[in-house]
């Protein structure tokens, strides 16, 4: 039951950090937000230690403290840009120094989340990288396996 709940407020967790990841880029779409949940879904089926799952925990809360500001930032660099081209004579300059600004604060978010990957992957052990590698539906099927036994 409890681990149920702990999954439970995993997929709540992914379910909104990839809803908050979408406001990253409005022009992209929230393009690593069609990648991370699966990452995250596949270290929940990890047989982590406890020290683990507080490590990368740690790790994730330090990097979205880091990266919020930085996409509300972004957004904020969206809200001028709009504004700018409502104008009747819309100022090319300005709008290119908002998009290289724009352009900046993604680079700075990708490096975060590129950080934290490999944050996790020197928590993970070399098996479970392994793990990590194969086709997420291998793993559940391993998993129910192990429960079944």
């Amino acid at each position: 039951m409890k681990r149920n709940l702990l999954v439970l407020i995993g997929l709540m967790i992914i379910t909104s950090y990839g809803f908050a990841q979408k406001f990253d880029d409005p022009g992209q779409g929230g393009h690593e937000a069609k990648h991370q949940p699966g990452q995250m879904m596949k270290l929940e089926m990890l047989d982590l230690s406890p020290e683990q799952r507080e490590e990368i925990e740690n790790s994730r809360y330090e990097v979205e403290k880091k990266v919020i500001p930085l996409r509300a930032e972004i957004q904020l660099k969206h809200l001028d840009m709009q504004k700018e081209m409502k104008a009747d004579n819309p100022n090319r300059s300005k709008l290119m120094t908002t998009i290289k600004q724009m352009s900046d604060l993604q680079l700075k978010t990708k490096q975060l989340m590129l950080d934290q990957k490999l944050k996790i992957h020197s928590i993970l052990t070399p098996e479970q990288r392994e793990q990590l590698k194969k086709p997420m539906h291998k793993t559940i099927e391993k998993k129910m396996i192990k429960k079944m036994h």
